[in-house]
C-alpha cells in the first residue's frame, strides 16, 4: 500500500524531531508584533521607573515607584478619575439604550429600507473624532451656532453649551453618543439576527404580548451579545481623548479632564515622561480590571 501510494506521489509525513517546527512560519508574524507592541510597552515601563523630565536633563535616574505614588497625591488625578467616570458610564448607557432601540427596530421583519438605513447610520461612526469634534464645536458656537439659532426662534435665549461644568460634560456625552451609537447598533442588531426563531414563535403561540417576549425571551438570549458591546463601548469611552482635545481641552477649569487627557497633559505640557508612563500603566490596569469583572460576567460557553 506504501509502495503504492509513493508511486501516486505521496509521501509519508515526516517525525515530529524532524518536521520544520511551525513556530518558523508565524516568526515573521511574532517579531513584527513585538517591534511594534512589546518595545514600547517594555520603555514605558522602564521609563515610569525613572525620573524623566524633559526641561530638566540633568535629574535624571532611576525612581523607584515614585512616580506611581506621585499621581496618586495629586487632586487633579482623582478629579480625571472622577470625570473619566461620568462621562463614560454616562456615554455608554445613553448609546446602549439608543443603540438597543435602534437595532430592535432595524430587526422588525419584513423592514423595508433597511440597508439604507444601516448606510445612513455608518456615517458618524466613519468619521473622524477630530473632524467630527469641529463640526459640533462649530453647531454649538454661542453666537453663530445653528443650535442657538433655532432655539432663539422659540424664545430660549443663547446657551453657552461648553461653558458650564455640567454641560460641557452633557455635551461631551451626547458628542460621543452621536459618533459611536452605531457600534452598539450594529453588535447588537447581529445578535437579534442569530436569535433562535424558535424560541419568539414558542412565546407569541404561548400568548406572550412584545413586552413580556423582550424581557422573558430576547434580553436572556442576547445576555452575551450585550456584555460584549458593553465591553467594547467601555474601553473605548474610558479612551476618549481626541473629541475632549478638540472642544473642551478639559474644560471648563478641570470639568472634562479625563484620564487620557491628564496623562496627556503630564506628558506634553508638564513635560514628566515618567509620571505620565507611570500613569499610562495604572490607567491600563483599571481598564484591565475593568474587562476581567465583564468578562466574568459572560456566561461559559462550555456550560451545558
Amino acid at each position: 500500500m506504501s509502495t503504492y501510494l509513493a508511486r501516486l506521489g505521496f509521501r509519508p509525513a515526516r517525525r515530529a524531531g524532524r518536521e520544520p517546527s511551525r513556530w518558523l512560519f508565524v516568526s515573521p508574524s511574532l517579531l513584527a508584533i513585538t517591534a511594534v507592541l512589546g518595545l514600547p510597552i517594555l520603555y514605558a515601563f522602564h521609563l515610569s521607573l525613572q525620573k524623566y523630565v524633559l526641561d530638566e536633563p540633568g535629574v535624571r535616574g532611576f525612581n523607584g515607584i515614585h512616580n506611581y505614588t506621585a499621581f496618586l497625591h495629586d487632586s487633579l488625578f482623582w478629579t480625571s478619575v472622577e470625570n473619566t467616570l461620568l462621562i463614560s458610564i454616562g456615554a455608554v448607557f445613553v448609546q446602549f439604550v439608543l443603540g438597543f432601540a435602534i437595532a430592535l427596530c432595524l430587526a422588525r421583519r419584513g423592514l423595508r429600507g433597511r440597508n439604507f438605513y444601516l448606510s445612513v447610520l455608518l456615517i458618524p461612526m466613519l468619521m473622524p473624532y477630530v473632524a467630527g469634534g469641529l463640526i459640533w464645536l462649530m453647531l454649538l458656537n454661542p453666537d453663530q451656532g445653528i443650535f442657538n439659532y433655532v432655539l432663539g426662534q422659540v424664545g430660549i435665549p443663547n446657551t453657552a453649551w461648553l461653558a458650564s461644568p455640567t454641560l460641557a460634560r452633557i455635551t461631551i456625552i451626547l458628542v460621543d453618543s452621536w459618533h459611536n451609537t452605531a457600534w452598539t447598533v450594529f453588535i447588537l442588531f447581529s445578535g437579534l439576527l442569530a436569535l433562535p426563531q424558535e424560541s419568539l414563535d414558542a412565546a407569541a403561540v404561548d400568548g406572550a404580548g412584545r413586552l413580556r417576549t423582550f424581557f422573558h425571551v430576547t434580553l436572556p438570549l442576547m445576555k452575551p451579545v450585550i456584555l460584549v458591546a458593553l465591553i467594547i463601548r467601555l474601553i473605548s469611552s474610558l479612551m476618549t481623548f481626541d473629541l475632549i482635545y478638540v472642544m473642551t481641552s478639559g474644560g471648563p477649569g478641570t470639568s472634562t479632564e479625563t484620564l487620557s487627557f491628564y496623562i496627556y497633559r503630564l506628558a506634553f505640557r508638564s513635560l514628566n515622561l515618567g509620571e505620565a508612563a507611570a500613569a499610562s500603566f495604572a490607567f491600563l490596569a483599571v481598564i484591565v480590571g475593568l474587562v476581567v469583572l465583564l468578562m466574568r460576567l459572560l456566561p461559559d460557553p462550555t456550560a451545558a
